[in-house]
């Protein structure tokens, strides 16, 4: 089951002087996209989402707007397609993901899905048998998916699976990999944080960081040092593992997560303090000094030269394919027309279907 939290998303609003005011909101649960209109100026999606999570579950797919009431109620709805906010996303061709030898690919509607884990990952089983893997999208995680893909075995990294295709063109949708159950520490603080696990994590993170060419970076799945043409994210000093692990760790045992509201660049690792105060309900096998210990002895390793070992195992992806281009009309500040080429990222479904094209359908139906 997905998060309640993170069932809803904003993807942008329309605020016009006065109202009504529009916000798109996507439904991770049933993957589809439903425009709410409401009266006045309303600056924050939260209302809209508010409003609109009490009425997803009746509300049928082809339905593409609402109207609403100041008072939570639907006044009115609206189904024909000039109102429908959906879009299609660019997929890259299975041939432009280069798949390393013995990497296979299995069709998105031979997977059977099980559970939803989350806005963008899925349990599902591939028929008929019984394997249980999760399955992840691929328009967000190109990098990830490349990388992962390429990766030599870790005990202590869940194996990469098999490359998602559609069932229209074959195009990459996304990916599977194995699927080992146990939530998180956060969902489950009963559950004893073992000082083994991290240093399992540190020397995973070691290996991304320090033996792979160009080094990677595991939050990012970046080339540090060494960004690459076309690659959105790029290895940021201030969000290195080192300090990520250190961070996570601190928050693991004391439970308090302030510093995330602290922008990347301010956070100093001498803000956590030498004393760290255990959380009444975390659970650990060692003494909290333990901890502190192997990260201190850990990042005055790494505090030495980054690049004076031997790269052993090469690693490189390829970027992620750009998209048809497309020209579009624009108006400047003086009102005059303008002609601009943009990359064709997405496009409304309903263009699409008009043009006489396929569109491939993510929605489903709300999870009982």
């Amino acid at each position: 089951m997905i998060d309640k939290d993170s069932v809803y998303f904003s993807l942008s609003g329309d605020i016009p002087v006065g109202g009504p005011s529009t916000w798109h909101i996507i439904d991770w649960d049933q993957r589809r996209v439903v425009s709410v209109t409401m009266d006045g100026e309303q600056d924050d999606e939260s209302l809209a989402i508010e409003h609109f999570s009490r009425h997803s579950d009746r509300i049928s797919l082809d339905i593409h707007r609402i109207y609403i009431s100041h008072d939570g109620e639907m006044i009115s709805t609206y189904t024909d397609s000039k109102n429908e906010p959906t879009c299609c996303v660019h997929y890259p061709p299975l041939h432009d993901a280069c798949l390393p030898e013995g990497v296979q690919t299995v069709r998105r509607d031979k997977l059977e899905e099980l559970e939803r884990l989350g806005p963008d990952a899925d349990l599902v089983a591939y028929s008929p048998c019984i394997e249980e893997p999760v399955k992840k999208y691929a328009q967000m995680s190109w990098k990830g998916m490349n990388l992962w893909m390429r990766l030599p075995r870790y005990l202590n990294i869940i194996p990469f699976d098999q490359v998602v295709v559609d069932e229209l063109e074959g195009r990459v949708v996304g990916f599977t990999c194995d699927y080992v159950p146990g939530g998180n520490l956060e969902e489950n603080k009963s559950r004893v944080f073992k000082l083994k696990w991290l240093k399992q994590l540190i020397r995973v993170v070691d290996d991304l960081n320090l033996e792979l060419y160009h080094a990677i970076d595991f939050n990012f799945a970046a080339r540090i040092n060494c960004p690459s043409p076309g690659e959105s994210e790029s290895y940021v000093e201030d969000r290195n593992d080192v300090k990520g692990v250190i961070f996570t760790t601190y928050e693991i045992i004391t439970q308090d997560d302030s510093l995330q509201s602290v922008p990347h660049e301010d956070q100093n690792l001498g803000n956590l303090g030498s004393k760290w105060v255990k959380h009444l309900e975390v659970k650990l096998d060692h003494q909290v000094e333990s901890y502190q210990l192997v990260l201190k002895e850990w990042r005055e390793r790494r505090e030495g030269d980054f690049h004076s070992g031997n790269v052993l195992r090469p690693i490189e992806w390829p970027a992620m394919p750009k998209p048809p281009q497309k020209t579009i009309s624009l108006k400047t500040v003086q009102g005059q027309t303008t002609s601009v080429i943009v990359d064709n990222w997405y496009e409304r479904r309903q263009d699409v279907r008009d043009r006489g094209d396929k569109v491939l359908n993510w929605e489903r139906p709300p999870q009982g």
